[in-house]
């Protein structure tokens, strides 16, 4: 996935916000309930960015601060991503079940 870092922050700045990542999982599933290659965008991006976390690459730290959340960890980060990831896919099939 060559654009993970720009599809990260734009995850963080256009979604989470100062908004909690069950509010955030909601906004993006109004998009991807009628656009099935944005699910897969949103799924792939938090999938290579919790690998990148796990790389201990600083960009992931540096794009989730962008939002109203604060990571200062690698670990952190993972567990945030791992969250996240885990609260959209259950969100999107509780509107495709």
């Amino acid at each position: 996935m060559d654009n993970w870092k720009e599809n990260l922050t734009d995850l963080f700045k256009a979604t989470v916000i100062q908004q909690t990542l069950e509010e955030a999982a909601e906004l993006m599933v109004d998009v991807s309930e009628d656009d099935s290659n944005y699910h897969q965008h949103c799924v792939d991006t938090l999938k290579e960015s919790i690998e990148q976390a796990k790389n201990k690459n600083e960009f992931v730290i540096s794009a989730i601060n962008t939002s109203g959340y604060k990571v200062s960890s690698f670990a952190q980060a993972e567990e945030l991503l791992n969250n996240f990831l885990v609260i959209y896919l259950k969100e999107y099939g509780r509107d495709h079940s």
